[in-house]
């Protein structure tokens, strides 16, 4: 009869890890971005996020630096969000493979 696999983690860094969840959920409720996912921008209404300078995340439309529209996407399942603004949904992966940066051009061999 196998033996079950213990829990080889040391208790605090099981604790640590505890505590950094419950610091990254209050500096969400404060409206810092904690960098956990990619930034959203709806292409149906134009809706964007970004962070200012403190880290706390906001919506605008049109040029960057434009005021703070109060709106904010709301997360759902499976990686998607609702954009407050349409209600367009708009899914993560989607989005991170669209604004990954390009592979660079291979060169030819002469």
């Amino acid at each position: 009869m196998r033996s079950r696999p213990k829990n080889i983690a040391d208790p605090e860094l099981r604790s640590l890890g505890r505590r950094l969840v419950a610091l990254q959920r209050r500096a969400e409720a404060l409206g810092i971005f904690t960098d956990d996912r990619e930034l959203l921008e709806c292409s149906d209404c134009g809706l964007k996020e970004d962070v200012d300078a403190t880290g706390r995340l906001f919506t605008y439309r049109g040029r960057p630096g434009s005021r703070d529209t109060g709106l904010r996407f709301a997360e759902q399942a499976g990686g998607r969000f609702r954009c407050p603004g349409c209600g367009a949904t708009i899914c993560e992966a989607e989005l991170a493979r669209l604004t990954a940066p390009e592979a660079p051009a291979k060169r030819r061999k002469k």
